[in-house]
């Protein structure tokens, strides 16, 4: 009996074991999938790693062909309270609505990627920081034009910005950094603005 007992423990443990390096594996090919996706599951736009790929390609085109090159930092105005207000469901269709928006209104070359809850990089490639400024502001037009329905209400969904330009050597954090200062005055100015970073 005692035998008996000691060998369904040892199988018990072996098959524990077996479970336990399947679960291991798994876990390796899900964070290896991940790594490979460039895409927010939620709004179909870049993630951060397709926003690097994508920022150390068109710096390079930037810096060999000499063109300008944008960025704007988008931030989603009020979208704790939007959330608090009209729950997570209502946020996730306002991100979704905010990002068909500007897809439909951006170039094939532009790039949308979603770096945070509400934070939106757009990259503009052949753009100075004024044209990708105008841009900006014609994105914030066409989304006052097209009202976000929420059940039967309709809400008005605007962003603040910042918006700066490829300098020789930038990384792309150094672009954010600067595009980020430049949304804050946004924001602390009243919201719904599009500012360009100070040089």
């Amino acid at each position: 009996q005692l035998q008996q007992n000691r060998e369904e423990l040892l199988k018990a443990r072996s098959e524990v074991e077996a479970t336990q390096d399947k679960i291991r594996t798994l876990e390796h090919e899900l964070i290896s999938l991940n790594e490979q996706v460039r895409e927010d599951p939620l709004t179909r736009a870049l993630n951060r790693r397709g926003l690097d790929e994508a920022f150390r390609r068109e710096a390079a085109r930037s810096t060999r062909h000499g063109t300008a090159l944008s960025l704007g930092l988008i931030d989603i105005d009020h979208f704790k309270k939007l959330n608090d207000t009209h729950g997570h469901h209502a946020g996730d269709q306002a991100l979704l609505h905010l990002t068909n928006v500007i897809k439909e209104s951006m170039r094939p070359m532009d790039q949308l990627a979603r770096i945070g809850g509400e934070e939106f990089v757009l990259m503009l490639p052949d753009t100075t920081e004024e044209h990708a400024r105008v841009a900006l502001v014609r994105f914030q037009r066409e989304l006052t034009k097209r009202m976000f329905l929420q059940g039967e209400q309709r809400l008005l969904i605007t962003f603040s910005a910042g918006v700066t330009q490829f300098r020789q050597g930038d990384e792309l954090q150094a672009m954010q950094e600067r595009a980020d200062a430049a949304l804050y005055q946004a924001k602390q100015q009243g919201r719904n603005l599009v500012l360009i970073a100070a040089p």
